[in-house]
């Protein structure tokens, strides 16, 4: 049994809104079942019953592509970052420990907190929400960006 089976942390995966037309929002409860609204419905259902039929595999893949700003009409939820994370580091992404080394190098040539996620977006064209689902080649690329300045001038080199 995992950690979040034993102590599960409840709160929004993702929320999907198309242009008015469409809408779904999917919540994890903390008794581990999942309640999913939609336009027309509202549903309960256990996250075992998800697991089976693959949903959890595919919002997983969801919550992953919006956190890499590939997915444009969803807004996850804290649950749905820690998807997100977790998928990411399936893929050959970065993760959590080696984004938070990230994060200390970013701070360590001056980029403050605040602006990790916005100077990686400006790099890779895309937004971000977790360093964690960045790849291997998308952390060099931004990397060279803060070292070589493109990018951000630390406040003590103005």
């Amino acid at each position: 049994m995992t950690s979040t089976q034993r102590h599960p942390q409840p709160g929004l995966i993702y929320e999907y809104t198309y242009t008015g037309e469409s809408y779904f929002r999917a919540t994890l409860n903390a008794d581990l079942t999942v309640t999913m609204v939609n336009a027309q419905t509202c549903r309960t259902v256990k996250v075992g019953v998800l697991s089976s039929l693959g949903t959890l595999e595919m919002w997983a893949k969801r919550c992953f592509e919006t956190a890499n700003g590939q997915e444009t009409y969803c807004t996850l939820g804290p649950v749905g970052l820690r998807i997100a994370r977790r998928y990411a580091e399936k893929c050959g992404a970065l993760g959590r420990t080696r984004a938070a080394a990230f994060h200390r190098q970013l701070a360590g040539r001056g980029v403050p907190g605040t602006e990790h996620y916005a100077v990686c977006a400006r790099v890779l064209g895309r937004g971000v929400q977790s360093l964690a689902t960045l790849t291997e080649d998308e952390a060099r690329k931004v990397w060279a960006s803060v070292q070589s300045g493109e990018v951000h001038k630390p406040a003590h080199a103005a």
